[in-house]
């Protein structure tokens, strides 16, 4: 027996141009094992993926169908999870920003290029610092839209 016989797997001289590997012996089950546990995985993450819809996980969290939110205006939202928490949607100027603030009895409304809440006699700047004493800020903060739905990060300030 020479020693090219007794190698698992060899590259022969004209395989040696083809790059072919030649293989001496099976790979046997735990070779299979692991393919097909490959392979679930794979499965698995593409069906999970496909279920959400293109929708995006936590700590996005989903506030209303864009189309609820007329082009040119500046809505309010209260925001389930975020306690006392509103989500202040800005679509003027042909843009689309998002702000996080405090709920009180009235809207926020717009004031020039910021905003106003004239119950509680709060204002704020088109970047949500406030212009009144006492006024806590709007943070503003990322969106994302998905199967036309939008979706803020009230985490993260943008």
């Amino acid at each position: 027996m020479t020693d090219r016989d007794q190698r698992t797997a060899y590259l022969p001289p004209r395989a040696a141009k083809a790059r072919k590997l030649i293989l001496r012996s099976q790979l046997g089950v735990p070779w299979l094992l692991a393919a097909t546990l490959v392979a679930g995985v794979i499965l698995l993450a593409g069906v999970l993926l496909l279920a959400r819809g293109g929708r995006p996980g936590s700590p996005w969290v989903r506030v209303d169908p864009l189309a609820t939110f007329p082009t040119g205006a500046v809505a309010e939202v209260p925001q389930r999870g975020l306690g006392r928490q509103v989500v202040v949607v800005d679509r003027r100027d042909g843009d689309l920003r998002a702000f996080v603030g405090p709920a009180a009895a009235c809207p926020v409304a717009p004031d020039g290029r910021g905003f106003t809440r004239p119950c509680a006699r709060q204002s704020w700047d088109a970047d949500g610092t406030p212009r009144t004493p006492h006024t806590p800020p709007l943070t503003r903060v990322p969106t994302r839209l998905a199967s036309g739905d939008l979706y803020v990060d009230p985490g993260a300030s943008g």
